[in-house]
């Protein structure tokens, strides 16, 4: 199963099931990319509030004061929020049910078409998205939420709206850092790679959804996402050092989390060719893959035999499953900075200028084996780079610089070691 591609969740559950018509969803759009970044976000927002938290206890990391209002009354435009909200999601959800056998079999063409190659325009995926559902789950999963919402705050009424100041940490913000690293990330990634691959951009009018997600640029959603918790940071004057010290461990276990769901989806982002023969220490799919079923239908002539999936395409020469390799440094990564954490806590960032130094050697390396033909080279001092290891190589030299910085620092102003004249 390690040895194959599974570009939509749905296609996993179908194989798991035998494929079993009762578990044939394919024609749902939840794809393994999306899948896998989602569960990155979902770890590394986990593991960043329970680092702050910690160094909230320890008086490091301190709130703002803010003011909020006790005891109001449910407001109507918000029932109206949670009904339109609950109204969307569960006339999907059962209309999913409700249709799916229609929908396996190809009974409901243009939302088939649609989903399934998810390469209409805008407007054909908005009507496909509203024309087919259960309108009884809908109307009952809204009038649900709505009314919920109405009795849980009409509970809560006060005959006097009390306004009470209350403290607001880092931690109890990971909401909007979640938005701005989603929002931001996708810009920047979007940005860098437009910058290197313009002609990834060509068909933008025609697939924006399709355009936007893909050819990422990790880097440069790094870059513009960690932009934007600076800023966000210095509003609400959170102390800048110890707070990327904490966001640090989980972005780099999401970078490799996400990584997996480069390496089910086979979305392009593998190695060069691997012609060696494989050591018997060595499994399979950590040596070499012909990424069977892959997203992208790459090498068009190489066809997988009776195969009636939507993705029948794999590679001709087997290459090197670099996803893997970045799953494994990323993870390798953050056990090393969730294991010095502790030690370098009371030296606010130098946990980051690790984080920056690992990540640029992690980085750099992998490009060694990538298959990145076509891509733009920068000429550096007689270096011919791409973008990536361009980046890699400052991100290395920046953290080595803050880290020697940091470390002299932090001598000069540590105690002198306590001598027991008694002993």
């Amino acid at each position: 199963m390690l040895l194959r591609c599974f570009p939509k969740i749905t296609d996993w559950i179908y194989f798991f099931f035998n494929q079993s018509p009762a578990a044939d969803f394919r024609f749902l759009p939840l794809y393994s990319y999306g899948f896998f970044v989602a569960v990155g976000f979902f770890a590394a927002a986990t593991l960043a509030v329970k680092e702050m938290k910690r160094r909230e206890a320890l008086g490091l990391l301190t709130g703002v004061e803010s003011e909020i209002k006790i005891g109001e009354a449910p407001l109507i435009s918000e029932a109206v929020f949670y009904f339109l909200f609950g109204f969307i999601v569960f006339f999907k959800i059962t209309g999913i049910f409700v249709f799916h056998d229609m929908l396996r079999t190809g009974q409901l063409p243009f939302f088939t078409y649609v989903v399934s190659n998810w390469n209409g325009t805008l407007v054909q995926k908005l009507l496909s998205f509203f024309t087919y559902g259960s309108y009884v789950g809908g109307l009952a999963g809204g009038g649900g939420l709505a009314f919920y919402y109405y009795y849980a705050r009409n509970k809560e009424k006060l005959s006097e709206i009390i306004t009470k100041k209350i403290m607001i940490y880092p931690s109890d913000s990971i909401g909007d850092l979640l938005i701005i690293a989603l929002v931001l990330g996708v810009l920047g990634s979007n940005l860098f790679n437009f910058l290197e691959n313009p002609e990834d951009y060509q068909n933008f009018m025609s697939d924006p959804v399709g355009s936007i997600f893909s050819g990422l640029s990790i880097y440069g959603g790094l870059i513009c996402a960690g932009i934007g918790f600076f800023i966000y940071a210095r509003w609400k004057k959170f102390n800048l050092t110890h707070f990327f010290d904490s966001v640090a461990p989980g972005f780099i276990l999401a970078n490799g989390i996400g990584r997996l769901g480069c390496q089910s989806a086979g979305d392009g982002d593998w190695g060069v060719a691997n012609l060696h023969p494989k050591p018997d220490w060595v499994p399979q799919f950590l040596w070499s893959s012909h990424y069977e079923h892959n997203i992208i239908n790459y090498d068009p002539g190489s066809i997988i035999p009776n195969c009636s999936e939507e993705h029948c395409h794999f590679l001709a020469n087997a290459v090197y499953p670099t996803p893997m390799y970045e799953f494994l440094m990323c993870t390798a990564i953050f056990f090393i900075l969730w294991a010095l954490r502790k030690r370098l806590t009371y030296k606010p960032g130098m946990l980051f200028a690790v984080f920056t130094i690992l990540i640029g050697i992690q980085r750099y390396s992998i490009e060694q084996w990538r298959d990145l033909s076509g891509r733009g080279l920068y000429h550096v001092f007689g270096f011919a780079l791409r973008q990536s290891e361009l980046i890699s190589v400052i991100l290395f030299l920046a953290g080595v610089a803050a880290t020697v910085y940091l470390y002299a620092k932090y001598r000069k102003t540590e105690p002198a070691p306590h001598v027991d004249r008694h002993s």
